[in-house]
């Protein structure tokens, strides 16, 4: 047999598969690549947002640890900073603390007198048979809440830490209760 017979024979690739081939290819490594490069995006996000999480978890167990002075903030205080370390130089905080409000509920449902229904239903009935023990119970109620009220508004304080990367401007905030341990609380109510 002839050799240069069956070297002819032999097929090949033709130059259209072998653009198709590469184009292919090159299709699935920009794929791949550009995948690979949101990654590293994500992870620098996730890296960034894990360290002002630490930053904000950071600065609010040192305001529990070491509260404001509670009398010079009538208004409350609002004061950004930055860090104190060299390298947290990039980072700056908001610390901003203002007095609890708590609001009147009975206002809020619209009820009648400020006497919610349960305690309107407790004081029906039997009670003493006597609708001024009704009365005399409403307005204790409306009294118990009013001093309740002006106790937690004393002592509780609420407090939020932004803390901001200022290259990115990428910021993460937490709140918290801090409690003003100085603040004398009235026990008595006038019965």
């Amino acid at each position: 047999m002839d050799k240069s017979l069956t070297f002819h024979n032999q097929k090949g690739f033709s130059l259209l598969e072998v653009l198709i081939a590469i184009t292919l290819f090159a299709f699935f490594v920009t794929a791949f690549l550009t995948a690979q490069g949101y990654n590293v995006s994500d992870s620098q996000l996730s890296e960034e947002q894990l360290m002002l999480q630490q930053l904000c978890e950071r600065k609010i167990n040192e305001l529990h640890l070491n509260p404001p002075k509670f009398q010079n903030l009538i208004g409350g205080l609002k004061e950004t900073k930055t860090f104190e370390e060299k390298d947290l130089s990039g980072y700056e905080y908001t610390l901003e603390i203002k007095k609890l409000t708590i609001p009147d509920f009975a206002q809020l449902f619209g009820q009648k007198g400020g006497v919610s229904e349960e305690g309107k239903d407790s004081y029906e009935g039997n009670y003493m048979n006597d609708s001024n023990a009704n009365k005399r119970n409403s307005s204790m109620e409306k009294m118990v809440f009013e001093e309740l009220k002006k106790n937690i508004e004393k002592i509780v304080w609420q407090a939020r830490i932004t803390v901001t990367n200022k290259e990115t401007k990428y910021s993460y905030s937490l709140g918290t209760w801090i409690t003003n341990y100085n603040e004398k609380i009235q026990l008595n109510v006038g019965f």
